[in-house]
């Protein structure tokens, strides 16, 4: 926790955000990622890297599985961030160890985050059937091929950022800042509010690019790159003002 960049039971007060302040973020995220571009790519890929082995190393409830189990390497990887930023160390024995000091709000982080995934595998069903519903879910690829078009897949894949965006600063403020899961939720509902100009047109470029990414897979690297934006987002509504 990071006592003197905030205190943990309270919030800001109460402030607009112009659409403008995306800009600043996406500067942010850039210029950390030109201080050390490979290292920060790898953490950004490690846990689809994950995700990847366990649904292909994992019969039959490999997704489902990589589903609780990526949160859990997502918010090391957080933490990692956050470490470098602040002492330019990654320290991942760190980051685990405070996992392993919290085991009740991970829990409870990990199960939020699954249920961006149950959102998307509800829309498959509804725009291609059950059929497809349960072979989104279980990652099975034949029938995805014959059941689904481009275009649903880009809309399932699209449709988890509203859910997402729930999560948004919920993560960073429950996991660096050290309040429960139940606050840092309504923190982040607050600032959706409030700053729902340049989080919307966060959103609008996220689903630009998950929209295009069926058609257009190298766009996973600015998807990835991308995510680095909401740590930013974190610091500059609840952390230490970055100005």
């Amino acid at each position: 926790m990071h006592a003197p960049d905030i205190a943990a039971t309270t919030t800001q007060a109460s402030r607009r955000w112009p659409t403008g302040r995306l800009l600043h973020w996406l500067a942010r995220s850039a210029g950390m990622l030109r201080r050390a571009p490979l290292r920060l790519f790898l953490l950004a890929l490690l846990p689809m890297l994950v995700e990847l082995v366990l649904q292909l190393g994992v019969p039959v409830a490999g997704v489902v599985v990589s589903k609780l189990v990526v949160p859990l390497v997502s918010m090391s990887a957080l933490l990692m961030l956050d470490s470098s930023v602040r002492t330019g160390r990654f320290a991942p024995l760190q980051a685990g160890r405070r996992l392993r000091e919290r085991p009740a709000t991970v829990a409870v982080l990990a199960l939020l985050s699954a249920v961006v995934f149950t959102g998307q595998v509800a829309m498959a069903g509804v725009l291609a059937g059950l059929a497809a519903a349960g072979a989104f879910a279980l990652g099975d690829s034949a029938v995805l091929a014959t059941t689904v078009t481009r275009l649903q897949i880009a809309l399932v894949l699209a449709s988890g950022l509203p859910l997402g965006m729930l999560l948004l600063t919920t993560l960073p403020r429950a996991l660096l800042d050290g309040i429960p899961a139940r606050a840092a939720l309504r923190d982040n509902l607050r600032l959706l509010r409030e700053g729902w100009r340049p989080l919307g047109a966060y959103l609008l470029l996220n689903a630009v690019l998950l929209l295009a990414l069926p058609y257009q897979p190298w766009l996973l690297l600015p998807l990835l790159l991308l995510g680095y934006v909401s740590y930013w987002i974190y610091r500059d509504a609840f952390a230490d003002g970055i100005g």
